[in-house]
């Protein structure tokens, strides 16, 4: 706990931080918010689904194009604009009636004005504490942010069982305005303008370490997603135990992130960490007693939080301030991307093979995500960006 004790006496960090996981804490309650007021309204599964897509595919598309944004029209005036039309757009859809063209509008709108606050703070980072404590910042964030997925669907489901779905939807408006405006109020983000990224949109992408970056995170949270969709169909009409189960791993994850997330890990690090990943993802699938279970999930979430600040650490050293902000914004979309792929590929393979297949696919893609590394060894550097100046390499 010490690196990280010495890290928050530093100015402004313990405010930035606090500010940014309080806009974000809706992130742990809006899927959830949005399929229990959708289905109440509308009466439909399948529309509060598809409603909750549309907001995974508006943030997948939009986010590395306002996070790119930000350097011509600052951070501040973007994430407030942003925010404001996101809790705009939450608020809309309390008050829709159950049309699905609107319905469906308003889930997209809710996901592509998403304020870009992962992309900018990823990006700030760097600039507020010396090189070297830089991976303990990023290990600090990641592992706090555990605090969000733990916390965020008790806080709804709650918030909707003693009031309702909407209220919880109003309370992630008010949240995410409040949060992004205390976020902005900060002196080091206020003062905060990326430079232009020189280079054409998606250009940055073809540095090594950020493809890297991208197929490590859509395999990780692909492998994740399937073997959370394998906990619920195993667990059909005790969604208790599944609860228990998938609070393990995020345990397992804070733990990690404490314990590992500090430490600086090149390659061999990352590939270490995503194969303590895959392979508590492995046990879980074969583990027969619910006591095995949570050993091996929390043993899988373990190397979650490590692998990300590792992954994070890596992309921030190599790619220059102008390409920041829309890197980390590329890399939130392939979490995105993957989470959802994940998910779909579990539901089917659950369906047709029943919660096995969902557990084989998260562990392939886990053991691949964990051969990534490896293999972008082996293939050499790819063509990219120069470190110092953000041009092509």
């Amino acid at each position: 706990m010490r690196p990280y004790l010495e890290l928050l006496r530093l100015p402004g960090i313990l405010r930035i931080t606090a500010a940014q996981l309080a806009a974000r804490v809706p992130l742990g309650m809006l899927s959830l918010a949005i399929l229990l007021h959708v289905e109440m309204q509308a009466g439909s599964y399948a529309v509060a689904g598809g409603v909750v897509a549309l907001v995974s595919l508006g943030k997948a598309v939009v986010v590395p194009v306002t996070s790119r944004l930000t350097a011509h029209f600052g951070v501040s005036r973007t994430l407030v604009v942003a925010a404001a039309v996101n809790a705009a757009a939450m608020v809309a859809l309390v008050a829709a009636p159950p049309a699905l063209p609107l319905l469906l509008g308003l889930g997209l709108l809710i996901g592509g004005s998403e304020p870009p606050l992962m992309p900018v703070v990823r990006a700030l980072y760097p600039r507020l504490v010396p090189q070297e404590r830089v991976p303990v910042l990023f290990a600090l964030d990641v592992t706090a942010q555990e605090l969000i997925w733990i916390m965020g669907p008790v806080v709804a489901a709650g918030l909707a069982a003693t009031a309702s779905p909407g209220s919880v939807l109003i309370a992630c408006a008010v949240i995410t305005l409040a949060g992004t405006l205390w976020f902005v109020a900060s002196p080091q983000v206020r003062g905060f303008r990326p430079p232009v990224n020189p280079l054409a949109f998606g250009r940055s992408l073809l540095h090594g370490t950020v493809a890297l970056a991208m197929v490590a995170s859509f395999l990780l949270m692909a492998s994740f997603m399937s073997l959370e969709v394998g906990i619920i169909a195993r667990f059909d009409g005790a969604e208790l135990f599944a609860g228990i189960a998938l609070a393990a791993a995020s345990a397992g994850s804070l733990v990690g992130g404490i314990a590992l997330g500090h430490r600086r890990m090149a390659v061999p690090g990352l590939a270490a960490a995503l194969g303590v990943v895959a392979l508590g993802t492995g046990l879980a699938g074969v583990a027969d007693a619910f006591p095995l279970l949570l050993l091996a999930m929390f043993l899988s979430g373990v190397g979650f939080a490590p692998a990300l600040a590792a992954m994070y650490s890596m992309v921030s050293a190599v790619v220059a301030g102008s390409a920041a902000t829309e890197v980390f914004g590329w890399l939130t979309t392939a979490a995105l991307v993957g989470a959802a792929a994940g998910t779909a590929l579990g539901g089917v393979l659950s369906d047709v093979h029943g919660p096995a297949g969902a557990y084989l696919a998260a562990a392939i893609l886990a053991v691949a995500a964990a051969a990534s590394p490896g293999v972008a060894r082996l293939a050499g550097p790819v063509s990219g960006l120069s470190p110092s100046t953000g041009k092509a390499a």
